[in-house]
């Protein structure tokens, strides 16, 4: 009784991975090769604190495989907007 289990498991397995590479096969080779674009994206986190907000500005260097950490504070007298936009040219720039 055991020999035909297996003999069936076996059997069905193989009849599985036929149409698994049936399938692979017919699958197509798309006409234009894929070119990997990347983007090394900023990334900010925004904290209340009493009297205006703090900036957390978050950078990964690949090559390092380091990651860099600075905190701006803006004042509740200065425009968000304004100083957030400041943040970004100074970090591009230092980078």
């Amino acid at each position: 009784m055991f020999n035909i289990k297996k003999w069936l498991y076996n059997w069905l397995n193989s009849v599985n991975d036929n149409r698994k590479m049936a399938r692979l096969e017919s699958v197509e080779q798309p006409l234009v090769s894929s070119s990997r674009i990347e983007s090394r994206g900023m990334n900010f986190s925004v904290y209340r604190a009493n009297g205006g907000y703090v900036i957390e500005h978050r950078v990964y260097d690949r090559k390092t495989d380091r990651s860099d950490n600075s905190l701006h504070i803006i004042t509740d007298e200065k425009d968000l907007g304004e100083e957030i936009a400041k943040i970004i040219t100074f970090e591009n720039i230092r980078n």
